[in-house]
């Protein structure tokens, strides 16, 4: 069974392509990828266990945060804004 799949959009039905264009709120390209996953719902943890995962990811933003000190503030949006790129391209 499985749980991801990729697909080029043209590559996809009509009736799926018009159903992930449904959820985009957009039309796809036909040489777009188009991820899908299935996940399990879980619940969140709670307790000890949540305040150990917010711990761990304060040291985590931490360590992250230590890395860019002295990086001057246009470097560090200009990072931003290609990072930010490359995940979101925009459309004409």
């Amino acid at each position: 069974m499985q749980d991801i799949a990729i697909r080029r959009a043209g590559d996809l039905s009509e009736s799926a392509k018009s159903a992930v264009e449904g959820l985009l709120g957009r039309a796809l390209a036909d040489d777009e990828e188009v991820s899908v996953m299935a996940l399990r719902s879980h619940q969140a943890p709670s307790g000890p266990e949540r305040e150990a995962a917010a711990r761990r990811l304060k040291a985590v933003l931490e360590s992250m945060s230590q890395k860019a000190t002295g990086v001057p503030p246009e470097e560090f949006e200009a990072a931003v804004d290609e990072a930010m790129q490359q995940v979101r391209p925009r459309r004409p």
